[in-house]
Formats: structure tokens, C-alpha cells, sequence
């Protein structure tokens, strides 16, 4: 991407082009799909501090601290700003928005299976160290321990934390969370999964 200066520069009317723009814009999406793929690539050049306070508004339950800790994780993910409030919500509420508890089954596994991969979490996480490498090694420990694929035992631990599937990376998510949070959403998911 050039900058402004760069723009300014590079600009000269011999090489405008006689016709009219063409802009792609359905009524659905009001949006043209060049310009949103043009801001989500602005978007991930932003330094994170400036990107932090530009999310802030988008994400009324959010703190300043707290969206500097998260911005990093979701860079990537956004393509508007206003993308913070489905990306990234969970980091922000006390208590998650219902969901359907089928997505804390792993995939070939059963609710046992996810019932059994969230108590061992809990179990591990109420003493690892709540850093990426900490949380990294306590789990993956403890999945072969279970003789459990990876997959299978972060699964239902990203669904209960986030309440969906398609999150940020695990660690990093739970790191932000902190302990206290993570384990009382894994305690509310193996509720629901024990009804």
C-alpha cells in the first residue's frame, strides 16, 4: 500500500482513465469488495495501540487495556472495524450469549468425549501458568495423556470459552481471558452438556 505522500506523488491527470468508475454495491451489501479487502489490508498494517483505540467504539463493553490485549489476536480477522463486535465479543461479556452445546462435541468424539476433554481442562488449568507456553504444554500434556488428539481436546475448551468454534488461537484467547473466566466457562459448558 502506498501512503498518502506516495499517492500524491504518483498522481497525474494524463494517466486518468475517460470512463466512469465502476463501483460494485448490492443493496444487500453495501459495501464494493475491493474497498473492504483494501481496508482489511490498511487494517493489518495498523501499529496495534492506533488500531485499539479505533476499535473502542465498535465494542461499547470493551476497556482500553483490554482491547490493546485482544487487538493483537484479531488483527488479522477483521476486514472492517465494526467486524470487533462479532470477532470478538466474548472477550468483553461476563456471561456468553447461549449456544448450541452439539458444538462442544470434538469431531469423531461424543459427549463423553467433550465431557472428559473439559474436565481434564479444568483440572490442568486451575494450576498451569496462564501464559501461551504454559497453557501450550499443560494441554497438549494432557491430551496425550487421554490419548486424545489435540484437536479433540481444544475443541470443546474453545467452544466453552468463546461459545463458537471460529475464535482467535486458543492460548493467546484463554491467556486474554485469564484463569478466573475460563474456568467458569468451562464449568458452565459441562453443565449444559451434563443436562
Amino acid at each position: 500500500m502506498l501512503s498518502r505522500h506516495e499517492l500524491i506523488d504518483a498522481f497525474s491527470l494524463e494517466c486518468l482513465n475517460q470512463r466512469n468508475a465502476t463501483v460494485n454495491c448490492l443493496e444487500q451489501d453495501p459495501f464494493d469488495p475491493k474497498a473492504v479487502w483494501l481496508n482489511a489490508e490498511h487494517i493489518r498494517t495498523m501499529p496495534k495501540e492506533e488500531l485499539a483505540q479505533k476499535l473502542l467504539p465498535f465494542a461499547p463493553d470493551a476497556d482500553a487495556a483490554k482491547m490493546l490485549q485482544v487487538t493483537p489476536l484479531i488483527q488479522e480477522r477483521i476486514k472492517l472495524l465494526r467486524d470487533v463486535a462479532t470477532v470478538a465479543d466474548f472477550f468483553f461479556v461476563k456471561q456468553l450469549p447461549p449456544y448450541d452445546k452439539a458444538l462442544l462435541i470434538p469431531q469423531k468424539g461424543d459427549e463423553a468425549m467433550a465431557i472428559a476433554a473439559l474436565e481434564r481442562a479444568c483440572q490442568v488449568l486451575a494450576t498451569a501458568e496462564f501464559t501461551h507456553d504454559g497453557l501450550d504444554a499443560a494441554l497438549r500434556a494432557a491430551s496425550v495423556e487421554m490419548k486424545m488428539k489435540a484437536g479433540q481436546m481444544f475443541q470443546p475448551i474453545r467452544v466453552a470459552v468463546c461459545g463458537r468454534k471460529e475464535a482467535p488461537p486458543l492460548f493467546e484467547t484463554l491467556e486474554v481471558l485469564g484463569r478466573e473466566t475460563t474456568l467458569e466457562r468451562i464449568g458452565q459448558a459441562l453443565e449444559m452438556l451434563r443436562k
